[in-house]
C-alpha cells in the first residue's frame, strides 16, 4: 500500500522549486530509446553492454585485493571473492573509527521510479518519458542539483524505469526532492530541448515515511492542478556491503510473436526485483535481439545493491517479452529465481512460462509445457570492501594542490580579485583549501603535501606547473604551509599572472606520483589531486587525454570552479554519466573526476566538503578492487 504525499509545491518550507523546464545544474546525461544514462545504449532497450550502479565497470575484474600479507579475504572455490584484510594500522585507528561512526549517520537510498497516466504530447504516439531528478539541501532552498535521471522509454504512458537513482537520507537534515517528467524529443542531455510534462516537489523524509517506502503523487505543472501524470517512487536503503555481480543470458526455442513467413520474435529480457515482497520494480533490461527465436544477449554488470540489496534469497523475477515499435511490447513468458540460486550454479536453465497457456488461461494451450527456455550462462560475483576496511587496510591519503594563476582572476591588489588578500576574511580559494584539505589532511600520517600553481609568467615565459615551495623537491607542511606558500606567490612581484589555462601538465605531474605508488607501493597510497580553476579551460582535449591515461591508477581529481564563470563546459570532465574518451578513442576504466562550484557552497565549508569529497570512497574502493592483486592473482 503506498501513501499520497504532500501538495507538490506546497508543505515544504522555505523551499522552492527552479522555474521550469530549463536546464538543471549538474551532469546531464545522453537520452533515447531505452537508454541508460551512461550512454550505452544505442538502440530500443539498449544498454546491454554497460555496466549499472555504483561502481559501473563493463570489464571483468579482479578478485577483492588485500592491503596486509596477514588476514586478507582469499577467493572461496565459489565465483564469490571476499573483501580486504586490515593490517591494524594505529596511525589511522582514530581515523577510521570517525569514518565508521559518520556512516551510520548517513544513509544511502536507491530510488526505483515508474509513471502512469502520462499525458500524451505526441501527435502521432504515446509520449516518450523520463525523469530528471533534482536534490536540494541548503537553508536557502537555492541550491538544486541533479542527482539522477532516468533512462527513456518510448512510446508508452506507463514507464517503469531500470535506472535507479541513488542518493544520501540525511535524518538531520530536511531534503527537498524535485521529481520532473519530460517527453523526450530526442535532441541531447539539455532537458529544455523537451516537451515538460510536469513535477513533483517533496521531501525525502516524506518518501521514506511511506508505507513500505512507496510513495505515489500526481504530476502537475506549477501552474496548474490538473493531473498530468502520476509518479510513483520506491525507496530502500542500500546494503553497506556491496559488489558487483557478471551475468550473461541467451535463450533457446522462444515463441514466435510475429507474423508472416519470416516472422520470428525481437526478444528482450527484464530482470524483475521484489523488496520486502511488495511492489515489483525493474533492475536490468537488456538490449533487444532483432528477429530470432534463439537470442544470446551481451553480458552486462549489476551492483548487488541494485539487484538484490545483498539480500540473496531475495525473488528475482525473469521476463521475456517480443518488442514492438508501438510500445504494446508482447509477454513471452517468465521464470522465478534468486540471487542465491544464480550464484550456487545449481539451475542455469529456466523454462519460460505464459500463465494465459496454462490450463485455465485466457489462450489456454492443450499440452502447453512452456515458451521457450531461458539460459544462465554465466554469472561471477565480486564482493566489494568497505571504505573503512580499506582505510584500516593500511592506505594512506596523498593530498596535493593545484592553484590557478592566470590573469583572469584579476588583479591581486584590487578587491574585486578572486586573489585579493582580504586581512578581514579569506578569500574563495584559500577558504576551498580549508575546507577540502582540512577533512583530506588527517588521512595522510607525514603531512606534507605537494603544492603547485598554473598559468603564472614566471622567468620570462608561462609556466603551467610550478612548485608553490620554489623548490619542486619540498613540500608543504599542513593546510597551513600551501595557504602560506600560496599568499607568497600572490604576493611575490616576480610571480605574475598570467595564462592560458592549462590543467594538463598538473594532472600529468600528479599522475607521476600516482604512478610511482602503483608500482612500489601498491595498495598503500592513493593520491588526490584538488585543482582550483576560475575559468574553463583551453586544453580541454589534452586534459581528457590525461584523465583517461590516469584512470587505472591511484589517483582521483577534485575541481572546484572559484568566482562567477560560466563552468558548464567542466561538467564534461566529471564523468558520472558517461565515460570519457581520449583522442586514441580509449575510453576512461573509471570516473576520477568530481567537479563542483564554490559558489553553490559558500555558505558551509562543510556542506563543500561533502559535495567535493562523497564519490571518493567510492573511487578508491573501485581502484582497489580492479588494479590491487589479491593474494593468488598475479
Amino acid at each position: 500500500a503506498s501513501k499520497s504525499g504532500k501538495s507538490s509545491w506546497g508543505g515544504v518550507g522555505p523551499y522552492t522549486a527552479p522555474p521550469p523546464p530549463y536546464s538543471a545544474p549538474g551532469s546531464a546525461a545522453a537520452v533515447g530509446p531505452y537508454g541508460a544514462p551512461g550512454g550505452h545504449a544505442a538502440a530500443p532497450y539498449g544498454g546491454g553492454g554497460g555496466a549499472v550502479g555504483p561502481y559501473g565497470a563493463g570489464a571483468t575484474t579482479g578478485a577483492g585485493a588485500g592491503h596486509s600479507a596477514a588476514n586478507r579475504g582469499a577467493p572461496s572455490p565459489s565465483t564469490r571473492r571476499g573483501p580486504y584484510g586490515h593490517d591494524g594500522r594505529a596511525s589511522t585507528a582514530s581515523k577510521v573509527a570517525e569514518v565508521a561512526v559518520a556512516d551510520t549517520l548517513v544513509c544511502k537510498l536507491q530510488l526505483r521510479i515508474s509513471c502512469n497516466d502520462v499525458v500524451k504530447l505526441d501527435l502521432l504516439s504515446k509520449s516518450d518519458p523520463f525523469v530528471q531528478v533534482l536534490l536540494n539541501s541548503s537553508s536557502s532552498g537555492s541550491n538544486w542539483v541533479e542527482v539522477g535521471r532516468t533512462e527513456t522509454i518510448m512510446n508508452t504512458a506507463n514507464p517503469v524505469f531500470a535506472t535507479m537513482v541513488q542518493i544520501d537520507f540525511r535524518f538531520e537534515e530536511k531534503q527537498t526532492i524535485l521529481f520532473r517528467v519530460y517527453d523526450s524529443d530526442g535532441k541531447g542531455a539539455d532537458v529544455s530541448k523537451h516537451d515538460f510534462v510536469g513535477e513533483v516537489l517533496t521531501t525525502v523524509g516524506d518518501i521514506v515515511g511511506c508505507s513500505h517506502g512507496h510513495y505515489s503523487h500526481e504530476v502537475r505543472l506549477p501552474t496548474s492542478t490538473a493531473k498530468r501524470a502520476v509518479i510513483n517512487v520506491h525507496a530502500e536503503e542500500i546494503s553497506k556491503r556491496d559488489g558487483r555481480v557478471d551475468l550473461s543470458w541467451s535463450g533457446i526455442g522462444l515463441d514466435k510473436k510475429d507474423f508472416g513467413p519470416w516472422g520470428k520474435s525481437d526478444p528482450y529480457l527484464e530482470i524483475v526485483s521484489q523488496p520486502g515482497g511488495v511492489r515489483s520494480v525493474v533492475v536490468h533490461r537488456t538490449e533487444v535481439i532483432r528477429r530470432t527465436l534463439n537470442p544470446v544477449w551481451k553480458p552486462y554488470s549489476l551492483a548487488i545493491s541494485e539487484l538484490c540489496n545483498g539480500d540473496y534469497d531475495r525473488p528475482l523475477e525473469l521476463r521475456v517479452y517480443d518488442w514492438d515499435s508501438d510500445g504494446g511490447h508482447d509477454f513471452i513468458g517468465s521464470a522465478t529465481t534468486s540471487m542465491g540460486e544464480l550464484a550456487s550454479g545449481v539451475r542455469t536453465d529456466f523454462e519460460l512460462v505464459n500463465p494465459k497457456k496454462m490450463p485455465g488461461g485466457k489462450k489456454a494451450k492443450k499440452g502447453y509445457r512452456h515458451s521457450g527456455v531461458l539460459k544462465r550462462n554465466s554469472c561471477t560475483i565480486t564482493e566489494y570492501p568497505s571504505f573503512v576496511e580499506v582505510l584500516a587496510g593500511g592506505l594512506e591519503l596523498m593530498f596535493s594542490v593545484a592553484i590557478d594563476f592566470t590573469s583572469s582572476n584579476g588583479l591581486p591588489q584590487l578587491p574585486n580579485s578572486l586573489h585579493y588578500m582580504n586581512p578581514y576574511a579569506p578569500n574563495e580559494y584559500t577558504r576551498a583549501l580549508q575546507a577540502v584539505g582540512g577533512v583530506l589532511e588527517d588521512y595522510d600520517s607525514d603531512k606534507m603535501f605537494p603544492a603547485m600553481g598554473y598559468g603564472a609568467f614566471i622567468d620570462g615565459k608561462p609556466n603551467h606547473c610550478f612548485p608553490l615551495t620554489g623548490d619542486p623537491a619540498v613540500n608543504c607542511s599542513g593546510i597551513a604551509g600551501i595557504i602560506q606558500a600560496y599568499e607568497r606567490n600572490i604576493a611575490d612581484p616576480l610571480v605574475r599572472l598570467h595564462g592560458p589555462t592549462y590543467f594538463a601538465p598538473v594532472i600529468e605531474h600528479a599522475t607521476a606520483l600516482a604512478r610511482h605508488s602503483h608500482a612500489h607501493n601498491p595498495g598503500k597510497e592513493y593520491h588526490v589531486l584538488m585543482i582550483l580553476t576560475d575559468g574553463i579551460i583551453t586544453d580541454m582535449g589534452r586534459t581528457i587525454d590525461s584523465i583517461v591515461a590516469a584512470a587505472t591508477l591511484p589517483l582521483s581529481i577534485i575541481i572546484v570552479g572559484v568566482g562567477g564563470a560560466d563552468f558548464a563546459a567542466m561538467e564534461q570532465l566529471d564523468g558520472d554519466d558517461v565515460r570519457l574518451v581520449s583522442s586514441t578513442r580509449v575510453t576512461a576504466a573509471r570516473d576520477i573526476v568530481q567537479f563542483v562550484p564554490f559558489r553553490s557552497f559558500h555558505e558551509s565549508p562543510t556542506l563543500l566538503a561533502k559535495e567535493v569529497l562523497h564519490e571518493l570512497p567510492k573511487q578508491v574502493v573501485e581502484y582497489m578492487v580492479k588494479s590491487v592483486p589479491s593474494p593468488g592473482q598475479s
